[in-house]
């Protein structure tokens, strides 16, 4: 199941390629260096925070010395699926900016001095 495609060649990406790296990967269709867009990234966790939220609010604390370990676990299990499947809804690829280079340094450079 595609997700997106590439702004480049419209080549089809993979979902597990946009949720897995959202940083920095190729499309399959030219190479080209792709990732998600940050606002893509941003609306998905706030859907899974959201989710996180009305989970803790619906589940309470239980009875028992455990009691409070449901809530949590439940919340980070929402989270954890709610976030991924809105960002493959609504992920926007775009292509990633060179990195910049660094320049080596001079051998005269002033170093410590012994």
């Amino acid at each position: 199941m595609a997700a997106r495609t590439c702004p480049q060649c419209m080549a089809k990406v993979p979902a597990g390629c946009v949720v897995a790296f959202t940083d920095g990967f190729d499309c399959p269709g030219c190479q080209t260096r792709l990732e998600v867009s940050t606002a893509s990234r941003f609306l998905a966790t706030l859907a899974g925070l959201l989710a996180a939220v009305l989970i803790w609010r619906l589940t309470g604390v239980g009875a028992g010395s455990l009691g409070w370990a449901a809530p949590v676990l439940y919340t980070f299990l929402g989270f954890s699926i709610v976030a991924p499947l809105a960002l493959i809804a609504i992920a926007d690829l775009r292509i990633r900016p060179p990195e910049p280079v660094a320049a080596p340094a001079a051998a005269g450079s002033h170093g410590s001095h012994h």
